[in-house]
Parts: C-alpha cells; sequence; structure tokens
C-alpha cells in the first residue's frame, strides 16, 4: 500500500485495522505425520486465526517453531487442541479461536498417528515487517 501524505499506511497500532472484516485466509492438512509441524505465515498480519482438528489425535498451536524452543515438551509454549471421538465426517471437530496480532503460526502433531486439520485466518491490512517477530518467555523461552 502507498503512503498517503495525511493518513500514512497501516501499522500495528491502526485500530481500524483490527475492526474492520479481516481477509479470509484458509489452508489446513488432510494427512499431518506424527513429529510434523506445519507452519502458516501472514503477510499482512492476521488479527485473528481459528484453528479446527478434524482427527482423533490431538495438535499443537504455537506461535514458534517447536525446534525453536528450549524444552517444548515442558515449556507448554503450545495451546493443544484435542481431537475427535467421532468415528467420521466433520460433526465431532473441535476448534479453538485465538484473537491478536499473529504473523506465524505453527501447528504440530506431537502423536503416534497421523491427523488433519484446518485452519482459517482473518488477514488485516497491515504488512508483517511492521511487526517484530515473538520471542522469549510465554513463546520459546
Amino acid at each position: 500500500m502507498g503512503r498517503n501524505a495525511n493518513w500514512g499506511t497501516p501499522g500495528v497500532n491502526n485500530v481500524g485495522s483490527y475492526q474492520m472484516a479481516g481477509l479470509p485466509y484458509l489452508s489446513g492438512s488432510e494427512n499431518l505425520d506424527s513429529g510434523e509441524e506445519d507452519r502458516h505465515t501472514f503477510d499482512p498480519i492476521a488479527k485473528a486465526v481459528t484453528v479446527f482438528n478434524h482427527g482423533h489425535q490431538h495438535i499443537r498451536i504455537a506461535f514458534a517453531a517447536t525446534g525453536a524452543m528450549n524444552t517444548p515438551a515442558t515449556s507448554h509454549h503450545f495451546i493443544t487442541l484435542s481431537g475427535t471421538s467421532a468415528e467420521a465426517g466433520l460433526s465431532g471437530s473441535t476448534s479453538i479461536t485465538l484473537n491478536g496480532r499473529m504473523k506465524d503460526v505453527y501447528i504440530s502433531n506431537p502423536a503416534a498417528l497421523a491427523t488433519r486439520y484446518e485452519i482459517y485466518a482473518e488477514i488485516t491490512n497491515i504488512a508483517s515487517g511492521e511487526m517484530l517477530t515473538p520471542t522469549g518467555s510465554g513463546v520459546s523461552d
């Protein structure tokens, strides 16, 4: 987006960018294997992300790659989304919506079997370069 002489470009502190409806982003995996991790990068940044777990296995949602965490299994810098007990279909799906400024979300499968998930994000008009990469306590330490 070009810079407006009166208003400038949207940045991370631009309230209106979070109040208006976000642009849709859809993705996911039909076969996230055991030990695998998918990275979803949002440029421009997302104001909300909803993850749907359609598989039987639980998945983990984090804001840093689990390989970059000091102690991923014991630090709990992730959210665990339980799997479904339904045999087939989407009726048994579990989901969580995360509200906040996000430029990356990582979905990992710590279980022994493959699983499937979908992700929906509301994208703002704020360039990801406007936001620092989150690190430190509560994210990767």
